[in-house]
């Protein structure tokens, strides 16, 4: 299966300004800002834009992509560029097409130099390089992949994360090798492919290594992109209003675990987990859109890691599943509302239910630790004050303590040590607030994080570390707030300047100055970083945290 999911990267991703037929739009916020200005508008009638990424062919279905101001299909070079000018500043390094397929290859850059104004005795450094592919076969497959080799030096506080013997990891990109053996620069490697195929009008099947994002914020409850790519299967339904997504998908858990010995003795090194989500997407009307959610976390202990045919099952709502196996795997609910007020303006939200007994939520100040819950709000606007690309969003997240955490931590809501919703896990409010601005290739943004959250003292399970059991001998039935335990404070303030160089693959020259500080009665801590770099920017990183 591995030696599959390998095949399937050296074969191929991304491109968002070609005649696109199933390719993905690559998982980039400043890219889906430029798309969601236009696919927001009270117009587009039916187009879902919760899940994440889309598919290029249905943006073109939606909007006319080449007639609006969108500044990845906007520039075009002319006839009288040389090719040097062309392959720089407009088009693909290397480019096969044809009636019947087509194939673009591209370097990857993330060639970046910093400095921590609190640490002055080294230079901060990102040195990234990589190839990404991507093509089509005939109008109904389409393939993808990318590959990225880095060497690293972070700022003091992403070092102490990835050090920390929990992690061992670089945020969503995976397990590292210290190259300096002081703990200061890391070398790692993240690969990615996909193959898409529209089976009809009604249902498109992609198959890869990548993430997947459910939602309409910068964060999300249900599924984010923090983490580590894992391999997965996604079944796309579209049928009138309704969409319907079935993601199945492998994970794995890179801590001790109670099958851990056996795993290895069968050359599994971590213990292995399985997720089945189903996402339904229905627009009531062209303003308003209402969603469905479920997850599963499952692993079979008893086989060490096999898969159990039962969660094939593509229907939503698995609890009668769930029931007639007697499970104790775990299962997350959630709805989401989204409004499109005007054509520029647009509320979303979405409620978690990891846990739910009516009468305990009844009485929800007693402060019951199965209370799990969790809640975002937000709103992003667009051309604000008349402005074109003037951009705003706010957005609101609350997580009580002990959600997306499980009585056995192999079956926790994560991967890769990471969280699969909010990188700050559990037991938290936050509060995220920016401000954008695009001008032809240039990009502005000023963005503001305000947090508070509660973290675990002397051995007791406070609920904000959704590794540990919530049938902790520590955890108290009653009595739990959110932002219990020791208080943190944590503020994370960022202004970068970026130019597109190139928009076919994303490449950015980009500058910027972030903040971080962390304050708590155990220690506190403050972060100022200030970089510049040459990036291709085709996915997320988050250091927010």
């Amino acid at each position: 299966m591995n030696k599959f999911f390998v095949l399937c990267s050296i074969i191929m991703l991304s491109a968002y300004n070609v005649a696109a037929q199933q390719l993905n739009l690559p998982l980039n916020r400043d890219i889906y800002q430029e798309y969601d200005g236009y696919l927001n508008r009270l117009e587009v009638t039916n187009f879902h834009s919760s899940v994440k990424p889309y598919k290029m062919s249905d943006i073109y279905k939606s909007i006319k992509v080449d007639t609006l101001d969108i500044c990845y299909s906007s520039f075009k070079a002319n006839d009288d560029f040389s090719w040097f000018h062309r392959k720089v500043g407009y088009e693909h390094l290397i480019a096969i097409d044809s009636a019947d397929y087509q194939l673009h290859i591209d370097p990857l850059f993330d060639l970046q130099v910093g400095k921590d104004t609190k640490d002055t005795t080294r230079l901060l450094h990102v040195n990234t390089r990589g190839v990404l592919f991507e093509g089509n076969l005939g109008k109904n497959v389409s393939f993808g992949a990318t590959y990225l080799e880095t060497q690293a030096v972070f700022p003091a506080y992403i070092a102490a994360f990835v050090n920390d013997s929990n992690n061992k990891i670089v945020p969503g990109q995976g397990r590292v090798k210290d190259f300096t053996g002081l703990g200061r620069g890391f070398d790692f490697g993240v690969a990615t492919g996909y193959i898409s195929y529209k089976a009809s009008k009604y249902f498109a099947f992609t198959f890869g290594t990548d993430r997947n994002f459910i939602g309409e914020g910068y964060r999300s409850l249900f599924l984010s992109d923090n983490a580590f790519p894992y391999p997965f299967l996604k079944i796309t339904t579209n049928v009138w209003k309704f969409q319907y997504t079935n993601i199945y998908a492998a994970l794995l858990d890179l801590r001790n675990s109670p099958i851990a010995q056996q795993a290895e003795a069968t050359n599994q090194y971590f213990s292995r987990k399985y997720m089945t989500t189903h996402y339904l997407s229905y627009n009531i009307s062209k303003r308003v859109n209402i969603g469905l959610f479920e997850s599963i976390i499952f692993a079979d202990t008893v086989n060490h890691g096999g898969f159990r045919v039962d969660y094939l099952n593509p229907i939503i709502f698995y609890r009668p599943v769930e029931y007639s196996l007697g499970s104790p795997n775990n299962a997350l609910l959630g709805g989401a509302l989204n409004i499109k007020v005007t054509d520029n303006i647009k509320f979303y939200s979405q409620v978690i239910l990891d846990e739910f007994v009516l009468n305990e939520v009844k009485a929800f100040s007693h402060g019951w630790s199965g209370n799990k819950q969790g809640l975002q709000v937000g709103v992003k606007g667009g051309n604000l004050f008349g402005i074109a690309k003037l951009r705003a969003q706010y957005e609101f997240n609350w997580v009580r303590p002990y959600t997306y955490s499980h009585e056995f931590h192999l079956q926790n809501y994560a991967h890769y040590n990471q969280s699969l919703a909010d990188p700050l896990g559990a037991n938290f409010f936050e509060n995220i607030a920016m401000v954008n601005y695009r001008s032809g290739r240039w990009f502005v943004e000023a963005k503001f994080n305000f947090a508070v959250y509660g973290a675990d003292s002397a051995g007791i399970n406070y609920g904000g570390n959704i590794f540990q059991s919530y049938t902790d001998p520590s955890v108290r039935t009653y009595g739990n707030n959110t932002a219990q335990g020791v208080f943190n404070t944590l503020m994370y303030k960022e202004f970068r300047v970026s130019y597109l160089v190139n928009p076919s693959f994303n490449l950015n020259i980009e500058a910027g100055i972030s903040s971080r500080s962390l304050v708590s009665d155990a220690k506190s801590s403050m972060t100022n970083w200030i970089y510049f770099g040459i990036r291709t920017s085709l996915s997320n990183h988050v250091y927010d945290f």
